[in-house]
């Protein structure tokens, strides 16, 4: 603790509300409560001087909520943020970090920063209220825009000669200085009318906060969630200032911004004596993180991580490589797919504990968003291949195009669907033409050879022709959706295959796959759960149901040239629902189906999971054996996850997040494990699981009834959070014979969530083979975006290092490009430009780096011959 002998606190009282947009109300019913307090918080401001500031919690989304009902008052808002009174942004919502991609979280504060900018001001605060914990590259995403500070509410206990003040650092060393709320952001919420009752309240918690800081500076937040200004605040602060001064009390208190506390707040950045926090703040005493929303409502996660790879890992990245090629960028039509999907990010959304009627509302939001990323992607393949959908189905021979959008190159599966014309397309009674029916076809890569494939169906559909300047039409086709494995197609862009008529389609090979069914079982767990959306708690005599299903035996086997793939059905016989006693003693079955596929070279066996849910209070998992800690994804990092037995002890929840993947070492050979899990985000590592060893439980299902049950938010009921009915579940399991770096055990998981991409275009003998329209030309380093810049007609490249080793002397390289120059997240320049389409640069371990490129339209080199650049 500082000596504060002969100084003075200063108290900064800052009015504020703590936004949740939907929660144990819907998004409607609190729209129009924020209608009513901003309203009020204008008149406010514009009636009393004394008032100084209103904190619209750093989001800008709260703006056009309002706007679309008070369009009006727009002046009235610009004018005060303007001014400084009315403090917004740098984010555009306040999403969980842990749950929504790295890429998201950037794109938040990129998009919320210049909407606050256009209203006048953004707030330079690193303000994280009420995240469910922060993830461990937030400093240095922070300092990517500029952000020195970090205001914290979760994630870190103030215990023995801790401070509110700290450093607090990412894994690559960048660091901002933060400091927690451990009194809460409503600390001085309930602020008396009264202004002796008031000193008296204020001095009682500046003395308790005084001896746990460094500072001189202490934060005292008056608001907290969804409550409306006090509007006597400027007044009481002041006489409340004035009386301290009187008596000579050693404090003033103002009416208060957050910038003006952080302004103080720097000083502690000096202080040998303050503590540097290295990685995560995810101190779970007692449950404070809340850790079980990690599995509440699975359904929602998957459908968020399908939205997100639909957006940030196809749609915007293939709009990239169209811009380069010169095409229009649809700027404003992804910008408006990322607020959409960013609607379901606050961290009462995404973690699905809210009421049932808000997720029922999600389901539809993430739908639009795949809708319109659906269409960005087609219209990006036209202009990259030449094809024209307007004229039909196209004829054979015609091309295959096979796409890539991640930065290396590699094998893979590509499932695609064919369609070849059996007439032309025409409004009613289109005509079929049974000669043009295909008796088969083949394919062929670029160096003549056939590729082996399967089929999947052969069938002859109605299909309809969208033109802009014409109503449908309808066209007989013949469809076949085929599937082969493409290898070593280029890094961020495509492989050329040729389709041309046969005559006869490959025959399936019933089974007679060239190896033999490997040993392989499948391990459900099954569990009483009589928490809430925002803890898991056991009854208090559980009892742990294990299932083992063997996929050598009861098994079906599908096989052809390229796949094979066993099904097996079982069930689950399970108590029907818990009490906080025991499970039932009444039982239900489960259905589950399993598939498992493996791909001729690749290197991975996938698992199709369809469960059917048809009990209550239980928790389902998937364990997978393993002889040590586990080393999990998260965003922009892989962290180690070991069993904390004390924090546990301490009432810390024993599961961990994870992101898209887990790996672990295994437990009969050198080597591990790499398990692959798209939307899934809770593990534990179990020591002892069984007999062999420890494992690896990833949450499928938590089944729960309430909102909350122990006073973190209303105890509503929430029979949706059930979760009855099907759940579909894609996982992935790699071997490999060394650690998680060494084997590179991301790619694979990255190769699973991201298909390839395949479309049948029309034959261009002039174009390339192959070509990569971006390299990176280390194995460590991972594409996180490519996209036009936010205020410029360039093109911005960000990337990451996995680990935590340097890359030095990195080629980062867009072809057709003239000069790069690096830029931070705010896509602000950090050196002077340097000339040629290849960038050089050390990354240091755990880096976040972005590159701008400028393109040089003379050297752009189109697919297509007679599309002008």
């Amino acid at each position: 603790m500082s000596d504060r002998t002969n100084t003075t606190l200063t108290l900064h009282l800052v009015s504020h509300t703590h936004w949740d947009r939907e929660w144990y109300l819907t998004f409607e019913e609190f729209r129009l409560r924020l209608v009513d307090l901003i309203d009020h918080v204008i008149d406010i401001l514009d009636s009393d001087p004394q008032f100084q500031h209103f904190s619209l919690d750093a989001q800008t989304i709260v703006l056009e909520d309002y706007l679309e009902v008070r369009p009006h008052r727009r002046a009235d808002l610009e004018r005060l943020i303007r001014c400084g009174r009315l403090g917004v942004g740098p984010w555009y919502q306040l999403n969980d970090s842990y749950l929504v991609s790295g890429e998201s979280t950037i794109r938040s504060l990129l998009i919320g920063s210049r909407i606050a900018r256009g209203y006048g001001a953004c707030l330079a605060i690193g303000y994280l209220p009420d995240q469910f914990g922060n993830i461990s590259q937030m400093p240095q995403i922070f300092r990517g825009f500029g952000i020195d500070n970090a205001i914290v509410g979760r994630g870190r206990r103030i215990t023995g000669d801790r401070t509110l003040e700290f450093h607090w650092e990412s894994p690559d060393g960048s660091r901002v200085i933060a400091s927690l709320m451990a009194y809460w952001y409503n600390n001085a919420q309930y602020l008396p009318p009264d202004s002796a009752a008031a000193g008296a309240f204020i001095t009682e918690l500046a003395q308790r906060m005084a001896s746990r800081s460094a500072l001189n500076h202490l934060l005292l937040m008056n608001g907290v969630d969804h409550l409306e200004a006090q509007p006597y605040a400027g007044r009481v602060t002041a006489e409340v200032d004035a009386a301290f001064k009187a008596s000579g009390a050693g404090m003033n208190i103002v009416h208060s911004t957050l910038e003006a506390y952080v302004e103080g707040l720097r000083e502690a950045s000096a202080d040998p004596a303050i503590e540097t926090v290295r990685g995560e703040l995810r101190e779970d005493h007692a449950g404070s993180c809340l850790a079980g929303v990690l599995s509440t409502r699975t359904y929602l996660k998957q459908a968020n991580a399908a939205a997100q790879i639909a957006l940030e890992g196809r749609a915007e990245r293939l709009a990239a490589f169209a811009a380069i090629d010169g095409a229009p960028y649809p700027t404003d039509e992804l910008r408006y797919a990322w607020k959409l999907l960013m609607q379901n990010h606050p961290h009462d959304s995404i973690c699905g504990c809210s009421i049932d009627q808000v997720h029922r509302e999600m389901m539809p939001r993430f739908e639009r968003v795949g809708q319109v990323c659906a269409v960005l992607e087609s219209r990006a393949l036209d202009a990259l291949t030449g094809r024209d959908r307007t004229l039909g189905a196209i004829a054979p021979p015609c091309d295959l195009l096979v796409w890539n959008t991640l930065n290396w190159a590699r094998t893979d599966p590509v499932v695609v669907t064919l369609a070849f014309p059996l007439g032309s397309p025409a409004r009613g009674n289109a005509v079929q033409e049974q000669e043009r029916i295909l008796r088969g076809i083949r394919i062929l890569s670029d160096d003549g050879s056939e590729v082996p494939f399967g089929v999947r169906s052969n069938e002859i559909v109605l299909d309809t022709v969208l033109n802009p300047h014409e109503l449908p039409l309808d066209q007989w086709v013949q469809q076949m959706d085929i599937e082969f494995v493409a290898h070593n197609v280029p890094p961020c862009g495509y492989a050329r295959y040729r389709v041309e008529a046969a005559g006869r389609m490959p025959e399936a090979t019933d089974g007679a796959w060239p190896h033999p069914l490997p040993e392989d079982t499948f391990l459900f767990e099954d569990m009483g759960e009589v928490g809430d959306e925002y803890l898991h708690r056991a009854p208090l005599r559980d009892s742990r149901i294990r299932q083992t299903i063997d996929l050598q035996r009861d098994i079906a086997v599908e096989s052809t040239a390229v796949r094979r793939s066993v099904v097996a059905d079982a069930a689950l016989q399970i108590p029907e629902t818990s009490s906080p006693a025991a499970r039932s003693a009444r039982l239900v079955s489960l259905p589950v189906q399993i598939q498992r596929t493996e791909w001729a070279d690749v290197a991975r066996w996938e698992y199709d999971i369809v469960v059917d849910n048809r009990a209550r209070d239980h928790r389902l998992r998937a364990l997978f054996d393993c002889a040590g800690p586990p080393t999990a994804g998260a965003p922009f990092d892989a962290i180690t996850r070991p069993r904390d037995a004390a924090a546990i002890a301490a009432g810390a929840a024993p599961t961990s997040p994870m992101t898209l993947w887990v790996d672990a070492p295994y437990r009969d050979a050198e080597g591990g494990v790499t398990l692959v899990c798209p939307g899934l985000y809770e593990l534990e590592y179990i020591e002892g699981a069984n007999e062999a060893g420890s494992a690896v439980a990833i949450t499928l299902l938590r089944c729960v009834g309430q909102l909350s049950g122990r006073g973190d938010g209303p105890g509503m009921p929430t029979p949706d959070a059930q979760c009855p009915g099907a759940h579909h579940f894609r996982l992935a399991v790699v071997r490999h014979c060394a650690g998680w770096q060494e084997s590179l055990a991301w790619r694979q998981a990255h190769q699973f969530e991201s298909p390839l991409i395949g479309v049948q275009v029309p034959s261009v003998p002039e174009a390339p083979e192959r070509r990569s329209y971006l390299m990176i030309n280390d194995t460590r380093l991972v594409l996180s975006a490519i996209k036009r810049a936010e205020d410029r007609d360039t093109v911005i490249v960000r990337f990451y290092n996995t680990t935590d080793e340097p890359a030095r002397h990195v080629e980062v390289s867009l072809p057709g490009a003239e000069r790069w120059r690096a830029v931070n997240l705010n896509e602000e320049p950090l050196e002077a430009w340097n000339s040629g389409d290849a960038a050089r640069v050390d990354v240091r371990g755990k880096q976040i780096m972005t590159l701008e490129f400028e393109l040089s339209r003379a050297l752009l080199l189109p697919i297509n011959p007679h599309k002008g650049a």
